[in-house]
């Protein structure tokens, strides 16, 4: 049968005429390659095979993710088994590893090697993006079977702090390696079917971290850039404004660091306004003078994508005094100060400080240590007040701006209910009669006293004048407000804004589960003297005024000037 359909061929063909134009047929268009910077080659024991369906779903159309691994392999045997034998062809600009489950806690310099051994396995393939992700911190709080378990499962899970640290400690040896802090977000309850491996819901989460993560790594501003804003005679601030109010927020930092804001034009001053460790997504807010051509300067010491949110400005005839930012007191240098002990900060021996009582502006900087603090800063000249300027948790590191009236002799006192270490920077002033007030600090809600925790999607309206001695008539044009989300039920955020019919694109502090966090804003008040609160998340508030001001103030819309991720 096949020679007749040959022959019969051939006989059709020598019957046409010579002189036909041939016919072509448009091939199919080959596939388009994927670029390397959206291929992610992925790596997992048991945990991370456990999420191997949803992974490739996070990631944006267009990119690529092959999933590989083994359940209950140390991270040595999954390089030999599962990474060294792949042919350059099946990797990308990108790898994930999600491994270190199965920890060999009775040798920690082994998974030091191991790591530097799947690390430089990955490099020798042309990975340039190394992404390690940290392993879940068993809680029995979010863990209800954690009595039944074994002592061998506790003594494994208890060593997963120590895992997490050794991968943190190792980025400082691998400069293409990151985290993806699953850590950092899975102290929850309803992520897994025992303590570790992932439900539907847990892998749909690890999924868009992991995802989120690689791609917004793609574009982080580099350690060391500086980048410069326009402030003056943009977004409703005056031309001849001298400073701005700002909230500054960290998103997804390769490695613990610090954000600087400062005037351009002039040297960067050694002091910072934000502190953040690798990943963390957090905020705090600055007054910043403007500098030459109406500039701020944001400097970032580590890559990181950076946001910077306008709240309001500070006019010509405001009376701030433009400060160079000075670090007033680090007690680094020694033992950290007794608990319940008042320390003075000598705030009027600042050069260029005002004489005699003054408002100042500080950023707080507090050192969690082993026990955490609630640390309070105060006029020395009253009394201790009774609510706590921040409550700070264990190993964190945390920033709070503040409006503070100091003393006659120019000080101010900072005391805290545990030892631990505390910074305390200038960044400017207001003279006794400028129109920016600093008052002992109002709680002005408890949501777990009044009104009960705010829904996710919710909005507290806030009454501040007539609070505390902050008048009504004429209603202050902006205060100092200072919020504590505590423990929020998800990942998310807050905002504090004038109450206008929308609310901006902004935000003012960012939380993940059940971790308390505190953020503070100098903003505009509505002309009801009211403030309203959003949260994305469900979460208990608390929320305090510290200062107010009248004609120093110019009040605006907030807005976002800059966020990097954007590109």
């Amino acid at each position: 049968m096949k020679s007749r359909f040959v022959a019969l061929g051939i006989a059709v063909l020598t019957a046409l005429p010579l002189s036909f134009a041939p016919v072509t047929h448009a091939s199919p268009p080959a596939p388009e390659a994927v670029p390397a910077s959206q291929r992610v080659f992925m790596v997992a024991d048991s945990v991370g095979l456990s999420a191997k369906a949803a992974v490739p779903g996070a990631f944006p159309a267009g990119w690529q993710v092959t999933i590989t691994g083994q359940p209950a392999l140390f991270v040595e045997q999954l390089v030999s088994k599962y990474v060294q034998y792949q042919p350059l062809s099946m990797f990308g600009d990108n790898a994930i590893v999600a491994a270190g489950y199965n920890y060999p806690y009775w040798d920690t310099a082994r998974f030091d090697r191991s790591i530097d051994l799947m690390v430089n396995t990955l490099v020798a393939k042309g990975v340039k993006h190394v992404y390690w992700v940290t392993m879940r911190e068993v809680k029995p709080a979010y863990f209800s079977g954690w009595y039944s378990l074994s002592a061998a499962y506790r003594t494994l899970y208890l060593a997963y702090p120590t895992v997490n640290n050794q991968l943190r400690n190792a980025m400082s040896r691998h400069p293409e390696l990151s985290i993806i802090d699953w850590a950092a977000i899975s102290d929850r309850v309803g992520l897994s079917y025992d303590a570790i491996h992932l439900n539907n819901a847990g892998a749909a989460a690890y999924a868009a971290l992991a995802a989120s993560t690689v791609v917004s790594g793609q574009t982080r501003k580099a350690a060391g850039t500086t980048t410069e804003i326009t402030v003056a005679g943009t977004n409703g601030v005056p031309a001849d404004a001298t400073a701005v109010s700002l909230n500054l927020t960290s998103y997804n930092p390769r490695a613990a660091g610090y954000l600087t804001v400062y005037p351009c034009g002039g040297e960067r001053p050694l002091v910072s306004n934000l502190n953040f460790l690798a990943a963390q997504t957090v905020s705090s807010a600055a007054i910043v003078p403007i500098g030459v051509d109406g500039k701020v300067c944001v400097y970032q010491s580590t890559a990181a994508h950076v946001i910077v949110d306008l709240n309001g400005a500070f006019g010509a005839t405001s009376g701030f005094v433009n400060l160079t930012p000075v670090r007033a007191i680090d007690t680094r240098g020694g033992a950290a100060p007794p608990a319940a002990t008042p320390l003075l900060v000598h705030l009027g021996a600042q050069p260029g400080a005002p004489t005699g009582a003054f408002t100042s502006v500080l950023n707080l900087t507090v050192l969690g240590g082993a026990t955490g603090a609630a640390v309070t800063v105060y006029n020395c000249g009253v009394a201790i007040p009774s609510v706590p300027t921040r409550i700070v948790a264990p190993g964190a590191i945390q920033n709070l701006m503040m409006v503070v009236g100091t003393d006659g002799n120019g000080d101010v006192c900072v005391i805290t209910n545990h030892a631990v270490h505390v910074l305390v920077d200038l960044f400017g002033a207001f003279p006794a009669d400028a129109d920016m007030h600093a008052i002992t600090a109002q709680r002005v809600l408890d949501s777990r006293t009044n009104g009960g925790a705010i829904a996710a999607g919710g909005q507290r309206t806030i009454q501040i004048s007539g609070v505390g001695g902050i008048p009504t008539d004429p209603v202050p044009t902006g205060a100092v407000i200072t919020v504590a989300m505590s423990s929020p039920q998800g990942i998310g955020w807050a905002n504090v804004f004038p109450c206008n019919p929308s609310m901006p694109n902004t935000s003012m502090i960012n939380v993940v589960p059940n971790h308390d966090q505190t953020g503070s804003v100098m903003t505009a008040l509505s002309a009801a003297g009211t403030v309203c609160l959003y949260s994305s998340v469900l979460t208990h508030v608390l929320v305090d005024v510290s200062g107010w001001a009248g004609t120093a103030f110019t009040p605006l819309t907030p807005a976002r000037l800059l966020d990097t991720r954007i590109v």
